[in-house]
C-alpha cells in the first residue's frame, strides 16, 4: 500500500454556483482513500462552514484529518471556476485564504517524522504565500520520503521563477502538461525550444529523473534521461476537465508504488484522468457539497 505524503490546498471549485471540494492534494487524497489507501493530508481550513464540511467529509471517506489544522482569520478557500466549450477550465484563485497559512505544531512535526513516505507530493500554489512556503521547507527537511512527486501546477499570478526552481531542486517525479511545459521555456528564457529540448534542460539542471506530460484527450508522454514513451489518450464525452490532472497523479503514484512499472502507472493515471474527465468535479463520487 503506497504511504503517501500529500501537502497543499483545501478549496471548494464553484462550477456553474456549484461547490465541489477541490485542490490538488485533496484530490489526489480522496482519489486513493477511495481506492482502500491510506494517505496523510496536510493542509489548513477555515473556521467556517465550508472548513468543517471538508473536515466531515475528509473523515467520511477514510482520511484522516489529523495535519489539517483550522485557521480563526482566514476562510477556507474558494476557487470561481469558468469553462470553455470544451469543459476546460480557467480558474479565480482568491487569496489569502487558509491554507495559506499551514503551520503544523511540534508534536505534529514529531509524529509525521516518525514514518517514511514512499511519496512526498506539493505544487507551487501552496507555496505563493510565506508561512505555508516555509512549512513545507520544514517537512522537506525534518520528514523522511523516498520520492518527491512535484505537479507544477502552474496558475497565472499564483507562483514565481524562484518557486519554481527551488521546487525543481527538491524533484525526482516532475508532473507538468503540454501548456506548462511552454510556460517553463518561457520563464527560464529557453528560447524557441522544443519539448524534448526543454525536458533535456531539465534533466541537466535538477535532480529530475522522471517527468510525466500529460495532453488530456491525446494521452501523455513519460520521459527519462535517456527515454521517451508516449501513450495514447481515452477519448470520452467530457463534462468538465477539472481535477483531470490530479487523477492522473493519483493514479500514476498508487500504481507506481505497487509495481514501478512507468508505463503501466502513466496509462492507469490516464484512465482515472478520463473517468473524471466524463464527470463533474474533481472527485466525481464526492460531489457537490
Amino acid at each position: 500500500m503506497p504511504n503517501t505524503l500529500l501537502y497543499g490546498l483545501i478549496l471548494y471549485d464553484i462550477i456553474k454556483g456549484k461547490k465541489y471540494i477541490g485542490g490538488p492534494a485533496i484530490n489526489i487524497a480522496l482519489h486513493m482513500a477511495l481506492n482502500g489507501e491510506q494517505p496523510t493530508l496536510i493542509s489548513c481550513v477555515g473556521n467556517d462552514n465550508l472548513g468543517k464540511k471538508a473536515k466531515k467529509m475528509l473523515e467520511g471517506n477514510g482520511v484522516s484529518t489529523d495535519f489539517i489544522n483550522v485557521d480563526n482569520t482566514y476562510k477556507t478557500g474558494t476557487v470561481p471556476v469558468f469553462l470553455d466549450e470544451k469543459g476546460n477550465p480557467t480558474f479565480e484563485i482568491i487569496k489569502p485564504v487558509a491554507f495559506d497559512f499551514i503551520n503544523l505544531t511540534e508534536d505534529q512535526m514529531q509524529k509525521l517524522s516518525r514514518t517514511t513516505y514512499d511519496f512526498l507530493y506539493f505544487g507551487t500554489v501552496v507555496q505563493r504565500l510565506e508561512t505555508s512556503a516555509a512549512t513545507l521547507r520544514k517537512i522537506l527537511n525534518s520528514v523522511s520520503y523516498k520520492t518527491v512527486f512535484f505537479d507544477i501546477n502552474l496558475r497565472k499570478g499564483h507562483f514565481t521563477k524562484e518557486v519554481i526552481e527551488f521546487s525543481l531542486c527538491q524533484t525526482n517525479i516532475l508532473k507538468l502538461n503540454d501548456q506548462e511545459i511552454r510556460l517553463i521555456s518561457e520563464i527560464f528564457g529557453l528560447e524557441k525550444q522544443d519539448e524534448q529540448e526543454t525536458i533535456d534542460w531539465v534533466f541537466n539542471q535538477f535532480p529530475v529523473k522522471i517527468v510525466l506530460l500529460t495532453r488530456g484527450e491525446n494521452g501523455a508522454s513519460v520521459f527519462t534521461p535517456t527515454e521517451r514513451n508516449d501513450i495514447a489518450g481515452i477519448r470520452v464525452k467530457v463534462k468538465d476537465t477539472v481535477g483531470c490532472g490530479d487523477a492522473f497523479s493519483a493514479g500514476f503514484i498508487m500504481e507506481y508504488t505497487k509495481n514501478g512499472d512507468l508505463l503501466q502507472s502513466a496509462k492507469k493515471g490516464n484512465e482515472f484522468g478520463a473517468y473524471v474527465a466524463a464527470r463533474s468535479g474533481a472527485v466525481p463520487e464526492i460531489g457537490e457539497k
